[in-house]
């Protein structure tokens, strides 16, 4: 049985323990965490995640970062596929980081999808990177007050400072994580 398998059952305790959707002590900071794991155990994940939300009492919400940045866009695909077909890959990503950096349209957005929500699981990092990087949205989030658990299911390598996408990529920004299990 894999190790990631492992940390998935122990994660599950662990989100199923009393008191975890609302920390006390000093602060009673919101804690965001992440489950980093091997990208070749991504169908293994997913399938545990499918499960958790399945069998949990909790009110899970799953934010799949891909398909949240199509959300994003829904109303200018037609318009999206123009500027690609036109004026090449580099004119798309700079018209759709223009939206991405506005803070206030991103957090509005997934606050809306997130609704009444006890944690958050984000999925589906992989697909949207480089055009919505985990971090970047986790630091908007963070500057807005969401008071949400997070889990951050990582494909990739944390160092305990750093985000390692696919275990190689290393361009992600240093963000405040502690990993889950």
């Amino acid at each position: 049985m894999s190790s990631t398998y492992e940390r998935l059952k122990q994660m599950e305790r662990r989100i199923n323990e009393e008191g975890f959707t609302t920390p006390t002590g000093i602060g009673s900071e919101i804690p965001h965490f992440v489950f980093d794991y091997p990208a070749e155990d991504e169908l293994i994940v997913r399938t545990y995640v499918e499960g958790v939300l399945k069998r949990t009492s909790l009110n899970i919400k799953e934010i799949n970062l891909f398909l949240f940045l199509l959300s994003l866009f829904e109303d200018d695909i037609e318009e999206l596929i123009e500027i690609s077909e036109e004026e090449g890959y580099s004119e798309l990503v700079h018209a759709l980081q223009t939206v991405l950096e506005d803070q206030d349209v991103v957090v509005e957005a997934f606050v809306d999808q997130v609704n009444d929500a006890e944690i958050v699981f984000i999925t589906g990092v992989g697909n949207a990177h480089p055009l919505l990087r985990s971090s970047q949205l986790l630091k908007k989030l963070s500057n807005h007050a969401f008071r949400k658990p997070i889990i951050l299911f990582y494909p990739g390598y944390f160092t305990g400072l750093e985000l390692r996408l696919f275990g190689i990529l290393q361009n992600e920004d240093q963000y405040q994580l502690s990993r889950i299990s």
